[in-house]
C-alpha cells in the first residue's frame, strides 16, 4: 500500500480498467454480517474505506447510508472510483499514513486490501483514525471451486508458471499479527456462500484484473487460451458458474 517512487503508484493502476469491469462485488449477506458484528447500522456510520481501489466496496457501504472515504495509492484506480461515483469522497493515500484525523471514524475497512500491508503500522493508524469503540474490518472474496478440475487446472498452470504464484497466497495469520498489536480484541468472523454466473468474455477480463496473471508477461496469452478452453469445456452453454466464499473479521479497538 506504499506509493512507488516514478511511474505508477500502484501494481493496480495498469489493470484498473479490468478490475472495474469484472471484479465481483459482495453479497448483501456481507453487509448484514458487518453490521452485526460492528453492533451498529451502516445507515449514518463514518466509514474509511482503505485500498478501495475502483471503489466496489466504498460503493456497497454508501448504497446502505454509510458516509464513506475511499482511499487507495493508485491514482488510476481512483480515476475509475470516481468515473462510477462522482460524488465519493476520495484521495490517494498511504495505508501507513492515512490523511485523516485521530477518532473520525466508526469503521476502518479493508476489502482486499489487508494481505498487501505491514500489519503493525497499518493496524496503528486503524486504531488512531477509530473513534472509542470503533471497529476495524476486513474481508475478502475467494474463490470456493477447490476440487473443480477446470479451476484445479487453472491454479496448477498459475503455479507452474515461475511466477512465485502459489494458491494460498492469502493464507497467513493475520489475526495473530492483529493481536500482536495490542490495539484491537480478538475478531469476530463470518462467511457468506454465494454464486455469480459470468460470461467467458468477462472471466477472461476477470483473469487479466489478478495481478498474478500480469506478472505471466508474454505467457499471459497462451495461459489465458488455455483457461477458456478449459472453461468452455466445463460450461457449454458458455456461462461460468463461480462459487465463492466471503469471509468478514470485526475487531473492535482496544479502549
Amino acid at each position: 500500500m506504499t506509493p512507488q517512487p516514478g511511474g505508477e503508484s500502484s501494481r493496480f493502476d495498469p489493470l484498473a480498467e479490468a478490475y472495474d469491469a469484472a471484479r465481483p462485488t459482495y453479497p448483501d449477506a456481507l453487509y448484514a454480517d458487518l453490521e452485526r458484528l460492528a453492533a451498529r447500522p451502516l445507515a449514518g456510520a463514518r466509514v474509511v474505506d482503505v485500498g478501495a481501489g475502483t471503489g466496489i466496496a466504498s460503493r456497497g457501504l454508501a448504497a446502505r447510508g454509510a458516509s464513506v472515504v475511499a482511499l487507495d495509492h493508485g491514482i488510476v484506480m481512483l480515476r475509475q472510483l470516481r468515473r462510477r461515483a462522482p460524488t465519493l469522497p476520495a484521495a490517494q493515500a498511504d495505508a501507513h499514513a492515512l490523511p485523516l484525523a485521530d477518532g473520525v471514524a466508526d469503521l476502518v475497512c479493508y476489502a482486499q486490501a489487508w494481505h498487501w500491508v505491514r500489519v503493525p503500522s497499518a493496524a496503528a493508524e486503524a486504531a488512531r483514525v477509530l473513534r472509542p469503540g470503533g471497529a476495524l474490518a476486513l474481508w475478502w472474496n475467494d474463490v470456493a471451486a477447490d476440487g473443480e478440475p477446470w479451476w484445479e487446472t487453472q491454479q496448477q498452470r498459475l503455479e507452474d508458471s515461475g511466477t512465485g504464484y502459489i494458491r494460498s497466497y492469502r493464507s497467513f495469520d493475520f489475526v495473530a499479527d492483529l493481536r500482536a498489536t495490542g490495539l484491537f480484541a480478538i475478531p469476530d468472523m463470518a462467511v457468506s456462500r454465494w454464486e455469480r454466473s459470468l460470461d467467458l468474455d468477462t472471466y477472461q477480463t476477470w483473469l487479466r484484473s489478478k495481478s498474478y496473471v500480469a506478472a505471466l508477461g508474454a505467457a499471459q496469452v497462451g495461459f489465458l487460451a488455455e483457461t477458456r478452453g478449459a472453461l468452455a469445456e466445463a460450461f457449454p452453454t458458455g456461462i461460468v458458474r463461480e462459487p465463492f466464499r466471503t469471509t468478514l473479521y470485526v475487531a473492535r479497538r482496544a479502549d
